[in-house]
């Protein structure tokens, strides 16, 4: 059985896309960490030479007494022009102003005694967040200014400005960037790789189920499949294997005369058609049981004190919309037994869970809750949920039938090598022998308030784990009820 190419195109697309757009998403922090960083170190080094070259000019304009002639010919403030531009590849220029704007020390001689045109303060470039920021770099050219007032002792006589350039800085924003570009585009090549290979494995994998089901559907129910791993896969496989096992088991029954080769395959099928009939009456009884309950509300509202006759058709309407409700509700959970989801689960603590529930129902009843599950199997393959529904139904049934108190009693017994018998029993009213043969039909019941359901569910329960019910009654004596369930031995799985 092949997959089709458009699902393992769709895998191999959609993880190569996943694994894009991390990669995007990695470029793009990458990159606004570096811009920020590229434009806070660049302004650190501006700052820090125009604090240098203030101090230098305006020791030397104190000393030469305010003449600041001498900065034009000062050596030191000369050597920190070169230094500073040959050490930071951002830095645009360097210059001493006078208050008219006119240059009197500069990094580029040729503009000295000329005049310097005012440009952006550099907190303009460093203002905003880092889109911002990157959209200054990567724009049109432009030069930001570090400006400290100078003083010759304490009358100004100009200013220091430094600039920087974007130009300058976006050039060295894209060398710090190459090399962790180069890293990511590594990384997304690899992670592509790896989505396709991951891809290819998921569709080889999901190919040995579907040929597992084709081998059932021709009858290969020996068929295995190799569990690998402990994903919801390996899961399905492990689920698939245990339905080989018992439609086996069913067919070498059948084979010995012990049984009916199709009769869990009918069981299952009758269940879930009965499951959709109940879902559609569910549905459909629903809305008109709550008009006809709003409707009746209203009438009790605006009908302070009806006529004792009225009274009595009012009271029997608002009986009779509660029991079909609780009909509603045995249709809802009749609806839970469509599908099987069976797994391995501790028997002994659902018998425990379900023997608790039943002595907090009993309080006050005077009913005694007894629980014999020390035989009961700690790893057990089921589903919980049909058992403890099954469980609840036929302690429900009995606490019902014990209404002047009693005991209940849940065990769990084995049954033979291969077999586990769980059996609720209580010390009620009994049953009739005319009852007996009919206690498990759908819709039978003798209870005024009964949905004829409970039962039914239990019966169906049973047959779905491969398994049967029986009865045991008298009048006066009280009732057992026994679900006979087969047991599976765990057993150890190949784990790739």
């Amino acid at each position: 059985m092949r997959i089709p190419t458009g699902l393992r195109v769709w895998l191999t697309l959609s993880m190569a896309a996943i694994a894009l757009m991390v990669s995007l998403i990695a470029i793009a922090v990458h990159t606004g960490l570096e811009v920020h960083g590229t434009v806070k170190r660049a302004a650190d080094r501006t700052r820090a030479a125009a604090q240098q070259a203030a101090f230098l000019a305006g020791r030397a304009a104190t000393e030469a007494s305010g003449d600041v002639t001498v900065l034009r010919t000062d050596r030191a403030l000369a050597a920190l022009f070169e230094s500073a531009l040959a050490g930071d590849p951002t830095l645009l220029d360097l210059a001493v102003i006078d208050p008219s704007h006119i240059a009197i020390a500069h990094s580029n001689p040729a503009l000295i005694g000329q005049r310097v045109d005012d440009r952006p303060r550099l907190e303009a470039l460093e203002s905003g967040d880092v889109l911002a920021q990157t959209l200054r770099l990567l724009g049109a050219p432009q030069t930001y200014d570090e400006v400290v007032d100078l003083r010759a002792g304490n009358q100004p006589f100009g200013e220091v400005r430094v600039g920087v350039s974007t130009t300058l800085l976006r050039e060295q924003l894209i060398a710090s960037l190459r090399v962790g570009l180069w890293v990511i585009a590594a990384g997304v090549l690899i992670a592509i790789l790896m989505a396709v290979l991951s891809a290819q494995v998921i569709t080889t994998r999901v190919r040995a189920v579907v040929t597992g089901l084709e081998r059932f559907r021709a009858g290969q129910f020996g068929y295995r499949l190799a569990v690998e791993g402990q994903d919801e896969l390996a899961l399905l496989a492990s689920s698939i294997n245990a339905l080989g096992e018992r439609l086996e088991s069913a067919r070498q029954r059948a084979a010995a005369g012990e049984t009916d080769t199709g009769e869990l395959l009918a069981a299952t099928g009758q269940l879930s058609a009965w499951a959709k009939v109940a879902s559609g009456l569910a549905h459909e009884m629903a809305d008109p049981m709550q008009a006809a309950a709003l409707h009746l509300g209203h009438l009790r509202r605006k009908w302070k004190e009806p006529p004792p006759e009225a009274q009595r058709h009012i009271q029997v309407l608002e009986d009779e919309l509660k029991r079909l409700e609780q009909i509603v509700l045995g249709f809802r959970r009749f609806v839970m037994l469509g599908e099987m989801h069976s797994q391995w689960f501790d028997l002994r603590a659902l018998l425990e869970e379900v023997a608790t529930r039943a002595r907090e129902n009993a309080v006050g009843r005077r009913i005694e809750v007894a629980l014999e599950a020390d035989q009961a199997p700690g790893r057990f393959w089921g589903d919980p949920s049909l058992l403890r529904q099954a469980l609840s139904n036929l302690v429900s049934n009995a606490e019902q039938a014990m209404r002047g108190g009693g005991r209940l009693t849940l065990s769990a017994r084995p049954a033979g090598d291969d077999g586990i018998d769980l059996v609720v029993s209580d010390e009620g009213v009994g049953m009739p022998p005319e009852v007996l043969a009919r206690v498990f039909d759908l819709y039978f019941t003798t209870k005024s308030e009964g949905t004829g359901i409970g039962l039914a569910v239990v019966k169906q329960v049973a047959q779905l784990h491969g398994g049967r019910v029986e009865l045991r009654s008298q009048p006066g004596e009280g009732t057992a009820i026994t679900i006979r369930l087969p047991v599976r031995t765990p057993h150890l799985v190949s784990v790739a």
